[in-house]
């Protein structure tokens, strides 16, 4: 019957963010070519048909996962980066320690989806590829910011140059994140937050 709840062909309305959710798990675990599109689908309980009424293959599906991961991570930083009550580098200090605390609450095994993606990046698509890519720009590019107000107000030195120094905590960071999961501590991050801010974002001497 035309437009019943249970039909495969009729998308559900909550179908899209079920598939989303089932995705970034997933993919979060297994990565982007680890994980089959039926096993989106089972764990969504959506049928074929209804995924291919919102995204046209897998490819853009990952696509639009990467961006909704994208978009999440990078609203919390300007939440946190925004709070002009501290200066640059305690706020930069402060964002920093809020995804310590959210990979304490998850789990020093949780992966999450972009850097689990990042890895294969030779193994992907352009368009997925570029995704991530994006990703960790723009990421840098809020840093970065940050890092240039932080010159302006005497915090760091002015010799550091804001965009390559940013891409450096980016991946001091990533770094980190990546051996606390092998050594499932998060002792890592700890050392990350000590070392870039007692030392490589120290007061100028």
């Amino acid at each position: 019957m035309p437009g019943d709840l249970h039909d495969p062909a009729t998308p559900q309305p909550d179908a899209r963010e079920r598939l989303l959710a089932a995705g970034e798990a997933l993919f979060g675990q297994r990565g982007f070519h680890g994980c089959g599109l039926n096993e989106v689908l089972q764990q969504a309980g959506v049928p074929k048909g209804s995924f291919y009424h919102y995204f046209a293959s897998k490819e853009e599906f990952g696509v639009v996962l990467i961006e909704r991961a994208r978009d999440v991570h990078l609203a919390a930083m300007r939440e946190v980066l925004g709070d002009r009550r501290l200066g640059p580098v305690a706020r930069l200090r402060a964002v920093f320690a809020a995804m310590r605390a959210e990979c304490g609450q998850r789990g020093t095994t949780v992966e999450c989806l972009i850097p689990k993606l990042a890895l294969e990046t030779a193994q992907l698509s352009e368009p997925v590829h570029a995704a991530v890519q994006c990703a960790y720009r723009q990421w840098s590019a809020l840093i970065a910011q940050v890092l240039r107000e932080a010159q302006a107000a005497g915090e760091i030195e002015r010799r550091h140059d804001p965009e390559r120094l940013a891409n450096v905590l980016v991946m001091l960071w990533e770094g980190a994140a990546i051996r606390m999961q092998i050594d499932r501590t998060l002792q890592p991050l700890d050392d990350f937050q000590v070392f870039v801010f007692d030392t490589l974002l120290g007061p100028p001497a």
